[in-house]
């Protein structure tokens, strides 16, 4: 098991860094957010249009099978 150490105290510009690193991450995750969004909205886009050609092709081919 490890033992806990307790870390030097960090100088004001590790702690400003730190500060900045923190704000940097949490944007890159809200923008990571927001792709997934768009992401997920352009395959539920498709999946529709790929449902509704399907939906199409299947009336055409009933129609032609009446005819």
């Amino acid at each position: 098991m490890k033992k806990k150490t307790n870390p030097a105290p960090l100088s004001e510009s590790e702690r400003e860094k730190l500060i900045q690193l923190r704000a940097e991450v949490e944007y890159i995750r809200a923008e990571n957010e927001v792709i997934k969004k768009g992401l997920a909205l352009r395959e539920e886009k498709q999946a529709a249009l790929l449902k509704a050609k399907k939906q199409r092709s299947s009336q055409n081919s009933a129609e032609k099978d009446s005819d």
